[in-house]
């Protein structure tokens, strides 16, 4: 294992007003660490005092010991598998250091200026469906955790589209993610496709979609009322422990002001046509 005799310049990543300081003790590590944050890195150090993730290579092994605050939390057995282990561990950290805003395990996208939140458990194709639309005129801000106040106003995590086993073949074929795709890395399991666009902050939400891939079906748009609007972002409150009512108030705020469907579909075109069609877009 390589390890600079000079560290490499600590990196500040800032989201959704949170911070955290990335040390490392080696220049593949501070490299991962730029792949995937880059669009939250921060030039400006922090004034305040923010959680300390330090990513250690081991000087006896290929692998990295990963320090919250100088406690050992994580390990990455190589350097393949650190991307998405620091991911992860950073991840865990912005969200339970918020206590303003909802943090939604969702994907994020904009059209002329505005959001598109698509709030869903884990498997069911958001990545995917976030991958497809980057292709009919969306831009990206993330397809993993959003940060919504309750005026609306989100911001996406951004990082490399995260496509699992099961979507490679088909995110493959899009001709959008051709040269993304070329500076790719597969990590545990996970291919880490970089988006190469600025993504846009702070944008105003203009609807919420909850999708489920159900291979077969027929695309089927329901219309939440804000009662079962209110009962899917709670399933994909991240940090409700944190906020006031477990985050009621907030969602029943945003489900009120805001359009929101669930669909199930199969085909992606299906859902870009139909959101192509919305008054609400």
């Amino acid at each position: 294992m390589n390890i600079a005799p000079n560290l490499p310049q600590p990196l500040h990543i800032s989201f959704a007003g949170n911070a955290l300081q990335i040390q490392t003790n080696c220049q593949a590590a501070a490299e991962v660490a730029e792949f995937v944050f880059r669009w939250h890195v921060n030039f400006r150090t922090p004034t305040d005092t923010v959680t300390l993730l330090e990513v250690l290579a081991d000087t006896d092994s290929d692998g990295y010991q990963l320090h919250v605050n100088g406690e050992l939390v994580s390990v990455a057995n190589c350097l393949a598998d650190l991307p998405v282990v620091l991911m992860q561990l950073a991840q865990r950290h912005l969200i339970v250091a918020e206590a303003g805003k909802a943090m939604l395990h969702a994907a994020l996208l904009s059209k002329n200026g505005r959001g598109v939140l698509l709030p869903a458990v884990a498997g069911s194709g958001k990545t995917t469906l976030a991958a497809w639309l980057l292709g009919q005129g969306f831009d990206f801000c993330s397809d993993e955790l959003a940060a919504v106040d309750s005026t609306g106003i989100s911001d996406g995590l951004t990082r490399p589209l995260n496509i699992k086993p099961g979507s490679m073949k088909v995110v493959s074929s899009f001709d959008w993610l051709h040269e993304a795709q070329q500076l790719a890395r597969l990590s545990c399991g996970v291919m880490l496709v970089p988006w190469g666009h600025a993504p846009l902050q702070s944008l105003p939400l203009q609807l919420i979609v909850s999708p489920k891939f159900v291979p077969g079906a027929s695309l089927h748009v329901e219309p939440l009322s804000p009662g079962r609007c209110v009962m899917m972002l709670m399933e994909t409150l991240l940090n409700a422990r944190n906020l006031p009512k477990h985050g009621l108030t907030l969602t029943t705020r945003l489900a009120a002001t805001l359009p929101s469907y669930r669909i199930t579909y199969s085909r992606l075109e299906d859902v870009s046509q139909w959101l192509a069609g919305t008054h609400e877009l």
